[in-house]
């Protein structure tokens, strides 16, 4: 290798150097610069001119010296323009909706249930004759005949003596000894009647009234009141009752309407 070859290789190290040092520079400097400004069209630098102050000369000198060769530095393309995104616009809040409660469902009274009628099955028919295969012939029951009615006996010639016969008006007919002794024996009959009231009612107080009634022509008594009371007013009522629940008893023997006055007595004695 000559001398001046070896001169000149130190040079071109250094210049290559700075190229790519300003080259560096320029992307740097152009990535700062497109973020600020808008996209401008790259500028192509052309290194024309060589050493020398002729810097009106627009071709490189003559020269036997060794030029550098040209390094053509491809840019890259510029970034695009940062557009920020538009800020987001939250909705305002929405106050929540209190609900109202759901209203209780309503409670349902059940009817009771109405039991299943219960199916009465019609009783099964037996004939007599398969009864009495079955059960044999029945016995015909003997009935006793019932006790004689024993009737207590009527003292009537006391009763005779109790009662008393009133004339049912001034100016009557005297009654004849055969009309009074009818009348008297009419009279008990009449007080015999009462007495089975009173026993149909269950009254048997050993009491003894005075009554006084009265007798239509066609044997109807009313009238009746008690003339001695027995000490019992229950037993004065029933007696009225008992003289008032008795049937028309026919006419007296005078056949015309009397009145009476007698005792009434359940026992006699």
């Amino acid at each position: 290798m000559s001398a001046t070859t070896a001169n000149y290789m130190p040079r071109g190290l250094s210049l290559s150097a700075v190229l790519h040092l300003a080259a560096i520079g320029a992307l740097i400097f152009v990535a700062w610069w497109s973020q600020r400004i808008d996209q401008e069209p790259p500028a192509v630098f052309q290194i024309v001119a060589g050493p020398g102050d002729d810097y009106t000369a627009t071709t490189a000198p003559t020269t036997t010296q060794e030029v550098a060769p040209s390094v053509n530095v491809d840019l890259p393309e510029p970034l695009p323009k940062y557009v920020p995104p538009p800020p987001k616009i939250l909705p305002p809040p929405q106050t929540p909706i209190e609900r109202a409660p759901e209203p209780a469902p309503p409670v349902v009274e059940r009817a009771p249930e109405t039991p299943a009628p219960v199916i009465k099955r019609a009783p099964t028919k037996v004939s007599y004759q398969d009864f009495t295969q079955e059960h044999g012939a029945p016995k015909t029951p003997q009935v006793k005949a019932a006790p004689p009615i024993k009737l207590k006996p009527i003292n009537v010639n006391r009763i005779m003596s109790d009662t008393n016969i009133i004339s049912a008006g001034a100016g009557g007919t005297a009654m004849t000894a055969d009309e009074v002794s009818l009348s008297k024996r009419y009279v008990a009959m009449i007080v015999q009647r009462i007495r089975d009231a009173l026993e149909r009612e269950g009254i048997s107080d050993v009491r003894d009234a005075g009554v006084r009634f009265s007798v239509s022509v066609r044997g109807e008594i009313s009238n009746a009141t008690i003339t001695r009371s027995s000490g019992s007013s229950s037993f004065d009522r029933a007696v009225l009752s008992a003289l008032r629940s008795i049937p028309a008893v026919g006419s007296p023997p005078t056949k015309r309407a009397e009145v009476f006055q007698t005792v009434i007595r359940l026992t006699e004695g």
